[in-house]
């Protein structure tokens, strides 16, 4: 952990905000490495969901008024059990504090149940042994004003994106040519006045989202017209009957699911395509595991929810996605209030669509694609993450910055660019310090302009994972750059010379 933070702040994943206000728990800061990072983990999501599953994009205010929140139910209902101590006044997750102090899962038990463990169990304040008050509900939604005097109206920073996409469902479904089932998906922030975020980027007040809502036929949810592809992808499961007896998942095939009633094709299709594209991130598939929502901690508007969990060495078990089947209660809930009518005419019956939601968080998985591709050998530590999530794809440099190698350098770097490949540029430091800051920085492959270049119109490509380099003809660059990306081996691409760059700094 203490590497995945160093290398974070020094290469400029991430960092804790307002820094030089000594900060506020709960706030990051996406460096150029960390935002251009997120930018291609949104990237991956958007370009599946969209090409592959025919979803449309939309994009909706992050500041609500009130009214949707009073449907939705979260006004009433979106609260964690706090407790605070009465000497220093700090405030606490009731549920956590029990789990941290005396490893007791309470999930789904009541104030007055979590005041009486606590009084039982004598479990003071973490932060000063203080005795500790009642435990009361708290409402995580950041509540604001829209307008000035008197005409200003309430209004909220939304806690989730869901919402925004379920108004404009009628419209939506105009401009989808009334075809059912029709996939929307969304992008963006969502903010929760969280109590005591701890966990870096895995518990945020201000977060990003991809939430994507497929509103399907009441009758459709054990269809999915694709289900075949994926039915036998077998993965780690935990389904709300096994968490009874155990924490560990056993071995299924997707298509088990749905034969033993445990889950409907809708939602475990999305469950394997979510879990093909953490593949695809570079997640460690030996710490992922799908799990089933036990009844007690279930949402009350759904009426069977799922998650890709991460089991990660440092943080514990992280949620990525959460799959639910949503019935039609938003729908019907935003109907109620506003008196819309979300029915819509499907060859002559008037329907209410029902919901299949599929939540991805954003930056979750970033840090887990983080743990998962830190790598340690002798001489360095570096992020062995695959090319499509990597901040840089490509890194050039001239071996000294004298006799033309920094011209030749520059211009296939913007050679490089126009190809449309994300390549950095960089000529400060020796040879073998340039390779180690991009080790570092997770760039697949860096090329190095030398003498022969000039001479041979070549150039060497370095492989991040092993050091091995080819001598490759600056023509044939991007053409085997694409290979490399596509899947070919490196070995083959070129002309395999030995290491010449000396050997890498080791860390102090």
């Amino acid at each position: 952990m203490a590497d995945v933070l160093d290398i974070a702040k020094r290469r400029g994943f991430f960092w804790p905000s307002f820094e030089i206000y000594q900060g506020c728990s709960g706030f990051y800061t996406y460096g150029p490495l960390g935002a251009l990072m997120k930018l291609r983990i949104e990237n991956l999501i958007r370009e599946y969901y969209m090409i592959q599953e025919g979803c449309v994009l939309i994009e909706a205010p992050i500041l609500t008024t009130e009214d949707p929140w009073v449907a939705s139910g979260h006004i009433e209902s979106f609260t964690d059990m706090t407790i605070e101590c009465q000497k220093c006044g700090e405030a606490y997750r009731a549920d956590q504090l029990i789990e941290e102090k005396i490893g007791k899962d309470v999930e789904g038990l009541g104030l007055g149940e979590i005041q009486k463990i606590i009084k039982d169990k004598k479990i003071t304040c973490p932060k000063c042994s203080g005795v500790l008050g009642n435990v009361y509900d708290y409402n995580l939604m950041f509540k604001t004003y829209i307008g000035p005097g008197k005409n200003k109206i309430s209004g909220y920073l939304r806690p989730e994106t869901a919402q925004t996409t379920y108004m404009p469902f009628k419209r939506l479904y105009e401009l989808g040519r009334r075809k059912l089932p029709l996939g929307i998906i969304q992008f963006g922030k969502s903010f929760r006045n969280e109590i005591s975020p701890r966990k870096g980027l895995v518990r945020l007040r201000e977060f990003s989202q991809a939430e994507v809502q497929f509103f399907i036929h009441p009758k459709q949810r054990d269809n999915h017209p694709r289900f075949s592809e994926v039915k036998n992808l077998k993965v780690p499961v935990l389904t709300k009957q096994d968490q009874k007896k155990t924490q560990k998942p056993r071995m299924m095939k997707i298509g088990e699911l749905v034969k033993k009633k445990f889950a409907s094709e809708f939602i475990t299709y999305f469950l394997a395509r979510s879990w093909q594209i953490y593949m695809q991130m570079g997640i460690d598939p030996k710490k992922l595991r799908l799990r089933q929502h036990k009844d007690e901690e279930r949402c009350f508007y759904s009426k069977d929810t799922w998650d890709v969990e991460f089991l990660s060495d440092n943080y514990g078990r992280i949620e990525l996605v959460g799959i639910a089947d949503r019935t039609d209660y938003d729908l019907k809930r935003h109907m109620g209030l506003s008196r819309q009518d979300m029915k819509v005419d499907w060859n002559g019956e008037k329907i209410i669509p029902r919901v299949i939601e599929v939540a991805y968080g954003i930056d979750r998985p970033l840090f887990c694609v983080m743990e998962s591709c830190l790598r340690e050998d002798r001489d360095r530590v570096y992020f062995a993450f695959p090319p499509r999530v990597s901040p840089y794809q490509v890194a050039v440099f001239p071996l000294v910055r004298k006799n033309g190698l920094p011209k030749l350098a520059r211009s296939i770097f913007e050679m490089l660019r126009r190809c449309g490949f994300l390549v950095l540029y960089d000529e400060t430091g020796s040879i073998g310090r340039l390779y180690y800051r991009q080790d570092e920085a997770g760039t697949p492959y860096c090329i190095t302009i030398d003498y022969d270049s000039k001479k041979k119109e070549d150039v060497t490509i370095r492989n991040r994972d092993n050091q091995k380099q080819i001598r490759v003809k600056i023509k044939k660059l991007p053409g085997v750059l694409r290979g490399l990306f596509e899947g070919e081996k490196f070995e083959t691409l070129g002309r395999v010379i030995k290491q010449t760059a000396g050997k890498q700094k080791s860390r102090k």
